[in-house]
This record gives C-alpha cells, sequence and structure tokens, in this order.
C-alpha cells in the first residue's frame, strides 16, 4: 500500500476506490523536510564556453555546491577553486598562478586575456 500524507492545512483529499494508494491528512511538521517547499535545492553543476584570443576555446564546468570550476582546453584541464574576491567570481589553482575572473559575461585569465561566453 501506498500512503500518500497531505499536510492538514489543505482540505481534506479523498481517493477514487484505489486498493494500493491511501491519501490521508498529515501534520506538516511530519513531511520530510527535503519535500517541502522551501527546502533548498542543491545545484548542479553547469558548463559556460569561451572563446579567448590566446587560449582558444575553454569549455568550463562550474559547481557552485563545490565552489569549484574544472576548464578544459584542448588536452589540457584545470581543477581550480573558489578564491577571494571582492566583485565577480575568482577561480584559483593551489598556488594561485593560475587566475580566472569572472565578472558578468567577461572573463580574466592571469589579468591579461580577456574571454567573451559564448
Amino acid at each position: 500500500m501506498i500512503v500518500i500524507g497531505v499536510a492538514s492545512l489543505m482540505p481534506t483529499v479523498y481517493a477514487q476506490q484505489a486498493q494500493d494508494v491511501e491519501i490521508r491528512p498529515v501534520p506538516v511538521s511530519e513531511i520530510p523536510p527535503q519535500y517541502r517547499a522551501d527546502a533548498p535545492r542543491p545545484r548542479k553543476p553547469f558548463l559556460v564556453r569561451y572563446t579567448c584570443p590566446e587560449s582558444g576555446r575553454l569549455v568550463v564546468t562550474f559547481d557552485n555546491a563545490q565552489q569549484t570550476a574544472t576548464i578544459e582546453s584542448g588536452n589540457i584541464t584545470r581543477y581550480l577553486r573558489q578564491g577571494m574576491s571582492a566583485s565577480g567570481a575568482r577561480y584559483v589553482n593551489s598556488d594561485e598562478s593560475y587566475v580566472f575572473w569572472i565578472k558578468g559575461k567577461d572573463v580574466t585569465i592571469n589579468g591579461r586575456e580577456t574571454c567573451v561566453a559564448d
């Protein structure tokens, strides 16, 4: 039997004569937190392509939950972590010799090469 809880703030809903489904009112406090409307949703990683005058095409995967960016250019892959920034999003490697800084749709690499999102 499948039991479906309906928050007690809503009017009682009765299931049609289904043998394996029961709908009954339950207090909101009994609904697991991950199913509530106000539950935070994990952000999925997303991909952005950039065109750079020197570096060529970059494919960057951002993972906001992990605060990382993975940059792929040809056969080179860079794994960066989010660094300190007063504005925009700044990603750096372990010794901060490679800096990928995003402001709007533009990106600067090491403060000298400007790339544009496709």
